[in-house]
């Protein structure tokens, strides 16, 4: 795809009776459904979006410039903030007709069909890449770097330079992904120009019905089986993880109205599961400001496609242009940070050089912003308010953190934004806001609530924390919906590091949860997001989250508002490492308390001394960095009670420090 070219178109005690209630469960927190027609890959290496730096526009491109490009790249500073691919696109490889991208567009001699006679590989520009690619790649990883390459999972790459262009992968993917890996690649992206149902030697079609959204699947198909296979080759010397970007979806939805159809869903059901990252939309044309606030629209509503390991391409982004002012760059920066998308960035000068003027450099050295989009929660923000003019973001964080974001839609106009932390999601009366992108806010009212003025064609970013001894306003029903949650201990296997419990990274998985859970009798369990378990009587709802979401609460002195009448506060929950407690009180209105000890034991199912707990239910297996593991071992989930002073109204419990436990329901009974 080049912009330029193609401009946009427009437990308690026994559990003598135990049974399971299924809860409205809009979102579960599972592993991709891999559809019949497509291929599953590893996502558990991809852990965060690539930040890529494009040398030179596409045509412009060459081995010195990609060197060039690196270099700067380090000696900079952004490659240790994680600017650290550096990419090429199209016109790298020699033309269908055995010429080369030349001004006299020599013929190059050992090619049939623009691949090599004797090996069948690609072959690489002998103008542009004289000592081919694994000379680059070299390079590259002399200096750290990663490499990044260009396909198309046509039968053509996109430009033609007037004549017909390179060959593309439709039938070749194995010899290709190979020959990828032989030179070192390490991210691919993957082009879908000579759509195979019709006889162009280059340039897209728009994906319109039903046998191209079928052949596109069928490339990804293709694609994702050559991922795997060079990934798991019988030679270990040739292995290789590399991370593919799959752009066929853009051209189901070249003009970007059209990614709420069946056929652009059905495309993207089906490409997701073979992919890492996926381009949603066409090409970005022109840089108003009113293109990224589409494209930010876009990305929200497909939101439910990104999590570690998938994640959502809009576009580039454009720290190298002069038509888009700085405030409006920065803004996309933001958001594109805010949504875990892929970051492009394109590196051009008019020696076509590859070096990375300081004045780009230094617009793009934003160490927080950057930290937020490379969160290992790896979760898209979402969109939980609109304004007059404006829309407000979160973005749950690994630390408990929360990313902000407020976007003002307007080009022309500044917008006073008001939101509140109940809206973005946390329950917390006592928080701070600190400035990413914007001015600072230096006021929050007693309700959580804070103001900002935005202004015209940009986005304000900002992080908040919530004291280690707040008051939260609600456990899991707090205002505007929002809680006390503040751990990830459930993971996807399609998406393993997006929590952490114990300190190996371990968690529970989610898909051995909804399958392989069992009570101690033996008995079947399933438990899924949203879903009522009753254990003992005591009816526990499951939190209904999904990937990179807060799914527990973790203590570490809060006190929380849980305004009940009852005989006592029942918890389920474990300890991540050993067992694990401290002192609880419960706050009664009469301005009286009492205390307990309380914790739980490990969840490895150890029995436990100080802190004794029954066991609710035991799951066999968990996720550890790489995915599944240890799927014959059970882990248990406990329950476990704290009386409530007869007589006293319960308003709120004040937790120990004791960060390796984990709740995750409660309920007075």
């Amino acid at each position: 795809m080049h912009p330029s070219k193609w401009p946009l178109i427009t437990a308690t005690a026994l559990l003598a009776a135990v049974t399971v209630a299924m809860a409205s469960q809009q979102a579960v927190a599972l592993s991709r459904t891999v559809p019949d027609d497509t291929v599953n890959i590893d996502h558990s290496y991809a852990t965060k979006p690539r930040m890529i730096l494009r040398s030179e526009s596409w045509s412009k491109t060459t081995a010195a410039s990609m060197k060039k490009t690196a270099d700067d790249a380090v000696s900079t500073g952004l490659a240790d903030l994680g600017w650290n691919t550096v990419s090429f696109d199209d016109t790298w490889a020699v033309r269908s007709d055995c010429t080369d991208w030349d001004a006299n567009a020599t013929v190059v001699p050992n090619c049939a069909s623009g691949r090599d006679k004797i090996t069948g590989n690609l072959i690489p520009s002998p103008t542009k890449y004289p000592n081919g690619l694994k000379d680059v790649g070299d390079h590259l990883h002399g200096k750290g770097m990663f490499f990044g390459v260009y396909a198309s999972g046509g039968k053509y790459m996109c430009d033609s330079g007037g004549r017909v262009a390179s060959p593309g992968s439709y039938d070749n993917f194995q010899k290709d992904f190979a020959f990828f890996a032989s030179v070192g690649a390490d991210y691919i992206k993957l082009d879908y120009c000579g759509e195979p149902n019709t006889t162009n030697k280059c340039c897209f079609t728009h994906l319109d019905s039903d046998l191209e959204i079928d052949t596109a699947i069928e490339s990804a198909r293709r694609a994702a089986t050559a991922i795997n296979a060079v990934k798991s080759a019988a030679d270990a010397t040739k292995r290789r993880s590399m991370v593919l970007n799959i752009s066929a979806p853009a051209y189901a939805n070249w003009s970007n109205d059209t990614y709420d159809t069946a056929l652009y869903k059905r495309l993207m059901d089906s490409v997701v599961p073979a992919g890492h990252a996926y381009r949603i939309g066409g090409d970005v044309g022109g840089t108003s400001w009113a293109g990224t606030v589409g494209l930010v629209d876009m990305t929200n509503a497909l939101r439910s496609y990104g999590k570690q390991g998938h994640f959502l391409d809009p576009d580039r982004l454009y720290f190298d242009d002069s038509a888009m002012a700085t405030d409006s760059k920065l803004g996309g920066y933001a958001m594109w940070a805010m949504q875990n998308s892929h970051m492009v960035a394109m590196v051009r000068n008019s020696t076509a050089s590859g070096a990375i003027s300081s004045t780009q450099a230094n617009l793009m050295k934003k160490p927080s912003l950057i930290a937020v989009g490379q969160d290992s929660l790896a979760i898209p923000a979402k969109r939980v308010a609109q304004g007059t003019g404006y829309d407000v973001f979160a973005k749950p964080l690994s630390n408990g953190d929360y990313a902000v974001a407020i976007m003002n839609r307007s080009a022309t106009a500044p917008v006073t934004a008001t939101t509140k932390g109940s809206v973005i999601g946390t329950s917390a009366k006592n928080f701070t806001l600190t400035t990413i992108l914007g001015p600072d806010i230096t006021s929050i009212d007693a309700n959580g609530g804070f103001s900002v003025t935005v202004p015209a064609a940009t986005a304000v970013m900002y992080r908040l924390k919530v004291s280690s001894t707040a008051t939260y306003s609600g456990w899991n029903a707090g205002p505007d919906g929002s809680h006390a949650r503040n751990a990830t201990a459930i993971t996807d296997s399609d998406a393993p590091t997006a929590g952490t419990w114990d300190a190996s990274g371990r968690t529970l998985s989610s898909d051995r949860l909804a399958a392989n859970a069992q009570l101690p009798d033996g008995t079947a369990l399933s438990v899924k997001a949203g879903q009522t378990v009753t254990l003992g009587g005591v009816s526990y709802t499951w939190p209904s989250t999904t990937s990179g979401n807060f799914d527990s609460v973790k203590p570490v002195g809060q006190t929380i508002e849980y305004r009940y009448t009852g005989s006592k506060v029942n918890f389920l929950g474990a300890s991540g490492t050993g067992e694990a407690g401290g002192t609880i009180r419960l706050n009664y209105s009469d301005g009286t308390s009492s205390s307990s000890s309380w914790g739980f034991p490990s969840w490895s199912c150890a029995s436990a001394a100080t802190y004794p707990a029954t066991v609710a239910f035991k799951v066999l297996g968990r996720n550890d960095t790489n995915g599944l593991t240890s799927t014959s071992t059970a882990y248990c989930l406990y329950t476990r009670s704290v009386p409530i002073t007869s007589g006293k109204t319960l308003v709120s419990i004040t937790l120990p420090n004791a960060p390796s436990v984990r709740v995750f329901a409660v309920k007075v009974a």
